[in-house]
């Protein structure tokens, strides 16, 4: 299995709502107003990120509901992401198991404050009806949607949204999909990104980020006290040593 967190997948993500800058040409002082009026404008980041990453592609929900991606499901929220099927056997089974371990520590929060978003890779067996199955052999509860929907809108919001394989081979295995939640605070337009088989304490932790204020984050020695780093020959394996002398330069 590929690792679940690359940098090509968080591309999209990352470099949304990057500001432009007046140039040397076009300088912008206090005493010139005209010139302040043709400087470029800050842009709005969670608008930026609706047009370009958020279609509102139609879907159903595993309770049979006719929905929109953002109008119903994204606008005004906080959201967590994830791609999976049904009858994966690979990566969706502990990363299912760590989202619902999540969704509890959430308590109130979930539904009211955080909204789980889990769409199916395979829209030919996972019907709402499988997916209803799904989501009660797993004891989600309320908040959490898993959806499905026509090929070609989920694999569009799959590349929007950054989740795919860079490599189209390994893309088009499906058995190697990628592993990762993608967090988002649309209003605020702060999103990002952490592997699904992180342990729950650090996706919680993820979410909150996501959900709070920064003067609110857990930060430090209080964050890494919630859970210990672990430190064992499983845990080495993980981590896939690089060689950077082999890494090409980059372009001046």
């Amino acid at each position: 299995m590929k690792s679940p967190l690359t940098w090509a997948r968080l591309t999209s993500l990352l470099g949304l709502g990057m500001s432009s800058c007046p140039t040397a040409a076009t300088p912008v002082t206090a005493s010139t107003p005209e010139t302040l009026a043709d400087a470029p404008r800050h842009p709005d980041r969670a608008a930026t990120i609706r047009e370009q990453h958020l279609p509102n592609i139609p879907l159903t929900t595993h309770d049979g509901r006719k929905v929109h991606f953002y109008d119903d499901l994204v606008k005004g929220r906080v959201v967590a992401i994830n791609f999976m099927y049904t009858k994966c056997s690979g990566v969706c089974v502990p990363s299912t198991a760590n989202l619902v371990q999540v969704q509890k520590a959430l308590g109130d929060r979930m539904e009211k404050e955080v909204t789980f978003l889990s769409f199916s890779l395979d829209a030919e067996e996972d019907t709402p009806q499988t997916l209803n199955e799904f989501a009660r052999d797993n004891d989600v509860g309320p908040g959490w949607f898993f959806l499905t929907g026509r090929k070609a809108d989920i694999e569009l919001l799959r590349r929007r949204l950054g989740a795919y394989e860079p490599d189209p081979a390994v893309d088009a295995d499906r058995s190697q999909h990628t592993g990762i939640v993608i967090l988002g605070n649309e209003p605020k337009g702060r999103w990002q990104a952490i592997s699904a088989l992180s342990h729950p304490v650090r996706i919680r932790q993820a979410i909150e980020r996501t959900l709070l204020p920064p003067s609110q984050w857990r930060v430090g020695q209080a964050a890494i006290a919630e859970v210990p780093f672990e430190k064992s020959p499983a845990s080495q394996k993980l981590v896939e040593p690089v060689d950077l002398s082999r890494l090409p330069p980059l372009d001046p």
